[in-house]
């Protein structure tokens, strides 16, 4: 199995997630890359919304002890302006050793950053401890096979590094 990937068509990625969820044991559901979501959580989202997550390749096989993804994409049901930047959330944070406000990138008043992260836990099921390292516009470079060209597409990169 080679989980749920931007290659696949919507019924794929579902069918992939589906397997997976019941393949993996309990604490494998559980892992997650650094403070990203867990396993169960992307293959819940995948599973529910196909055509707004995916999830990227390599972690997703049933042999591992602890599959886990770094990198989610998300395609919105609005459109959220992001300012491509380091993230807002990446540490350190102030009381941290090693933070030095000087060198802090901080996002524009009308960066969404910080509600894109509200809207992938709140309206896909996403459980990330932190926000991403990086969210990046990854479309319309690659699609979905089953994705109309013609519709307006923000793919969203969400990595947690």
């Amino acid at each position: 199995m080679r989980g749920p990937m931007q290659d696949l068509t919507s019924e794929e990625a579902r069918a992939e997630a589906l397997e997976l969820l019941e393949a993996f044991t309990e604490r494998q559901l559980e892992s997650r890359w650094n403070f990203g979501p867990t396993t169960g959580a992307v293959l819940r989202a995948v599973a529910a919304n196909p055509n707004r997550v995916r999830c990227a390749a390599g972690y997703l096989t049933p042999d591992e002890d602890y599959p886990a993804t770094s990198t989610v994409y998300v395609r919105p049901s609005r459109e959220f302006r992001i300012s491509v930047g380091p993230s807002q959330f990446y540490g350190p944070f102030p009381g941290d050793d090693g933070y030095d406000e000087t060198e802090e990138y901080v996002h524009p008043d009308w960066c969404e950053c910080a509600s894109l992260c509200e809207y992938v836990r709140d309206e896909l099921g996403l459980d990330q401890q932190y926000g991403p390292d990086e969210i990046l516009p990854d479309g319309p470079r690659w699609l979905p096979p089953d994705a109309d060209p013609g519709e307006p597409e923000q793919w969203l990169r969400l990595w947690w590094d």
